[in-house]
């Protein structure tokens, strides 16, 4: 068998045994110190790609952020077009009509005529940037399918009175003419 490079140096008396054991030595701090530089590496590769994940993740979320800010502005150009088309202008009036809004109750002075199809629900009202619309419901509906946040008052079936309710409970009671609400 063959024995190693050192063995032969060692048997011929060219190398001592203390020199061989110094070599021996110095050979294994540099295998230590090369494994040790590995693992320092691979702490620093390891979290260089931790790094560049997290980086991902919020550049990822960050546009997802964007895109839909981009698609909130579509909607509202979007209904803000409609409104614009389709607003009812000549409203207003002496007839009060009270709503909520932004959890405040506005009035809105109306004619008569408008009062009327508002209160029969045949036209609604809808916001955009705080500002309110009068709206034909066909008009409403559509702005409530595309996001219902612009919509302040939309009533989707016409309010049904005593005369007109076919299940209503009291519906064979007259109401006095002289009853006060």
């Amino acid at each position: 068998m063959a024995s190693s490079l050192q063995d032969q140096l060692k048997k011929s008396g060219i190398v001592s045994k203390k020199k061989s054991q110094q070599f021996d030595a110095e050979k294994r701090k540099q295998i230590q110190a090369k494994n040790k530089g590995q693992k320092f590496d691979n702490e620093i590769a390891e979290k260089v790609k931790q790094a560049k994940l997290q980086k991902k993740r919020d550049d990822q979320k960050r546009n997802q952020q964007q895109q839909q800010q981009v698609k909130q502005n579509e909607e509202k150009a979007r209904i803000k077009q409609i409104i614009d088309q389709v607003k009812i202008k000549d409203y207003d009036g002496d007839t009060a009509f009270n709503f909520q809004f932004n959890n405040k109750i506005k009035t809105l002075y109306l004619n008569t005529e408008n009062y009327d199809a508002l209160v029969a629900g045949s036209i609604g009202l809808c916001q955009i940037d705080n500002i309110i619309f009068i709206l034909p419901n066909s008009t409403v509906n559509k702005i409530n399918k595309i996001n219902p946040v612009y919509v302040v008052l939309h009533q989707d079936k016409p309010n049904t009175t005593p005369e007109t309710a076919i299940d209503a409970p009291y519906a064979d009671y007259d109401i006095p003419d002289d009853l006060m609400w």
